[in-house]
C-alpha cells in the first residue's frame, strides 16, 4: 500500500500591515542597501497602504493586489508607473512571504509597449556643449557637468558623488565610487573632457577632498538639486528635453554608433549583465542602419567584385 505523506502549510502569522512594513525596513538596513533603495520602497508601501482597506499583512490576497492594479488602471496610471510600483512591492510581498506574514501571491509585470526615448541630437548638444559666455559660476559648475555626462554616461547619482581626488589627470582615469551595484570601478577619462574639468577647475578654489561639481555654498548637491541644475540650463540653451538620465541614453546610441563594442559598453555604463546593454542597441536599432551598407562584409565582398581586387 502506498504511503501518503501529507505536508503541513505553513502557519501564516497574524501581523498587522504597519508592522510588517517596519520590520521590511529594518531588513534593508541590514542589507546595506543605498540610500535611495529603501526611500523607493517606503514611497511605493505608502502608497499602496492608502490604496487599499486592509490592517494585516495577511489580508493581502491575489484579489487584493489585483483590484488595486486595476483601480490604478481605472483611474489612469500607465502601465510603465504601474510597473515601477510593483517591483518594489514584489520585494515586499516576498519578505513577508519568508517570514510566514502573508501567503505568496503571484506577482508579475503588466506587458507594456517599448517605448523609444530620443536621446539628445547632434545640434542639441553643440548647443548644450558650448563654451560659458557669462561669469555665472553656478552655469560654469552645470557646463562642466553635462559636458561630463556627454563623455561618460554615468548616471546622476554616481556624478553628484565624484570627488576631485577621484579624478587623475595623470592616469586618465576616473574613479567611480558611488554606482548602484555597489561595484567601485574606473573609467577612462577622455582628452576632451580632460581639458572642460582642467578649465572649469580654474573658476574656483578647491581642495582634492571636495566634490567636483558643488552646491554654490560648497556642499554636496542633491540628487533633485543637480536635476533641477541641469533642467534650467538644458532650458537657457533652448533645448526642451531635460532629462540628465537621457545623456546616458545618448552616451550608448552614439558608442554603439561609433563602433564600440557591447561588453566595453558594459563596462563603461557599469552593468551588472548584459541585457540592458543589448537593450541599448535593440531600441537604437534603426539607427545603426546608418552606413550599414559601407560595413556589411557582403556588400563589401560585392564591391570587391565589381572593381576587379
Amino acid at each position: 500500500m502506498r504511503k501518503t505523506t501529507i505536508l503541513n502549510a505553513k502557519e501564516i502569522k497574524r501581523t498587522p500591515l504597519k508592522e510588517a512594513q517596519s520590520a521590511f525596513y529594518k531588513h534593508c538596513r541590514l542589507k546595506n542597501l543605498t540610500e535611495q533603495t529603501p526611500r523607493y520602497y517606503e514611497e511605493d508601501l505608502s502608497y499602496f497602504r492608502s490604496k487599499i482597506s486592509v490592517k494585516y499583512a495577511d489580508e493581502i490576497t491575489q484579489e487584493v493586489f489585483e483590484g488595486f492594479l486595476l483601480q490604478e488602471l481605472d483611474a489612469g496610471k500607465k502601465v510603465t508607473s504601474l510597473n515601477s510600483r510593483i517591483r518594489g512591492l514584489r520585494v515586499f510581498f516576498n519578505f513577508c512571504v519568508e517570514r510566514e506574514y502573508m501567503k505568496p501571491i503571484s506577482v508579475k509585470l503588466m506587458k507594456e509597449e517599448e517605448t523609444i526615448k530620443e536621446p539628445y541630437t547632434d545640434a542639441e548638444l553643440r548647443r548644450l556643449l558650448k563654451r560659458p559666455e557669462s561669469n555665472s559660476w553656478v552655469e560654469w559648475r552645470t557646463w562642466a557637468a553635462v559636458n561630463y555626462l556627454v563623455a561618460t554616461g554615468n548616471r546622476a547619482s554616481t556624478v553628484i558623488n565624484i570627488k576631485i581626488s577621484d579624478v587623475d589627470f595623470d592616469e586618465m582615469t576616473i574613479k567611480l565610487v558611488k554606482v548602484k551595484n555597489r561595484r567601485q570601478h574606473f573609467i577612462p577619462l577622455s582628452p576632451a573632457l580632460k581639458e572642460i574639468l582642467i578649465d572649469y577647475l580654474k573658476t574656483w578654489e578647491h581642495t582634492p577632498d571636495d566634490y567636483l561639481f558643488p552646491s554654490y555654498e560648497g556642499n554636496q548637491l542633491n540628487l533633485r538639486s543637480f536635476q533641477g541644475s541641469i533642467r534650467q540650463y538644458n532650458i537657457s540653451r533652448g533645448v526642451t528635453k531635460t532629462s540628465v538620465h537621457l545623456f546616458r541614453h545618448t552616451f550608448a546610441k552614439n558608442f554603439i554608433l561609433a563602433g564600440g563594442g557591447m561588453v566595453q559598453l558594459q563596462a563603461l555604463l557599469g552593468h551588472s549583465t548584459m541585457d540592458m546593454t543589448r537593450h541599448y542597441v535593440n531600441i537604437y536599432g534603426t539607427d545603426l542602419k546608418r552606413n550599414f551598407e559601407l560595413l556589411n562584409p557582403l556588400d563589401n565582398i560585392k564591391r570587391s567584385v565589381s572593381a576587379g581586387v
